[in-house]
């Protein structure tokens, strides 16, 4: 008889980061009302070429509206005899170059599946209809991924934990392959997933993404292809989406029109 193949073991340590990694995550806060800019460009050669999308988040809901017109069709329209007009989701005189993935409906809050807390389970005692007293509860969470420390390393200048995530079951929700972990906070400041995007079909590989510490906050700054990407007028080498100018708007000054494209004219991330 063959002896069956062990079950993997489990490293302690890694696992413990990455308890405290989600827990820090959760824990993140962000004004109630974000503006930001998001500028997705190509690399052809030796030249990144991309637009610039004037966008705004309410936060905890996580709704994201973008304006249809780059500030660059807006400065420079296709054409120049023409008019280009953006008022509460009409477009009118749009450049008929296509964007290079689509209207970016993207949060600078997003999280990977990282920012989902976990679930509480009953404790001892506080079974439905017992009169035992409740003893206390306790947190329990699904072991989505196998976690590996891979060990200490420096992002620009910070130590981190690196650790090594291998999804335990449908890879395509959990897309975490690689996480830095900053050691003090135990917040994530670069990650690597596989995959990205859902309304605009970008092909699989990996990509890297950066967080930053803005006004208090951790704010997602950049996601970038580690391969080629296909858009609508053809491959580029790596493509880059950053999020800039990002800053709370307590008095939401929505002084642009706002996008009511249809899906797949948008590239949104997958529900966490």
């Amino acid at each position: 008889m063959v002896a069956p193949n062990p079950a993997p073991s489990v490293d302690a340590r890694a696992e413990a980061i990455f308890a405290r990694t989600r827990a820090a995550v959760v824990a993140r806060a962000y004004p109630p009302t974000i503006k930001y800019k998001v500028r997705v460009s190509g690399l052809r050669g030796d030249t990144w070429s991309g637009r610039s999308y004037q966008s705004y988040e309410r936060w905890p809901a996580g709704s994201v509206l973008a304006r249809t017109i780059s500030d660059e069709e807006n400065a420079h329209p296709t054409k120049p005899s023409g008019i280009t007009l953006s008022f509460l989701g009409i477009t009118t005189g749009k450049s008929e170059q296509p964007d290079l993935l689509g209207i970016p409906k993207l949060a600078p809050t997003y999280a990977f599946g990282l920012g989902t807390a976990p679930q509480a389970e009953p404790g001892p005692g506080s079974a439905s209809g017992s009169r035992l007293k409740t003893i206390g509860s306790v947190l329990a969470t699904a072991r989505n991924y196998d976690v590996r420390l891979l060990g200490e390393e420096s992002v620009d200048g910070t130590a981190c934990w690196h650790l090594r995530l291998r999804p335990l079951g449908n890879p395509g929700k959990y897309r975490l392959r690689d996480l830095w972990v900053e050691k003090t906070s135990y917040q994530t400041i670069r990650l690597r997933t596989y995959g990205n995007f859902t309304a605009k079909e970008t092909g699989s590989g990996l990509w890297t993404v950066a967080y930053s510490l803005i006004d208090g906050s951790w704010y997602l700054t950049s996601e970038v292809s580690n391969g080629p990407v296909e858009g609508p007028d053809g491959w580029y080498a790596h493509v880059a989406v950053q999020f800039t100018d990002i800053v709370a708007d307590p008095n939401e000054t929505l002084d642009f029109g706002l996008s009511t494209v249809d899906d797949e004219a948008e590239i949104t991330e997958p529900p966490q």
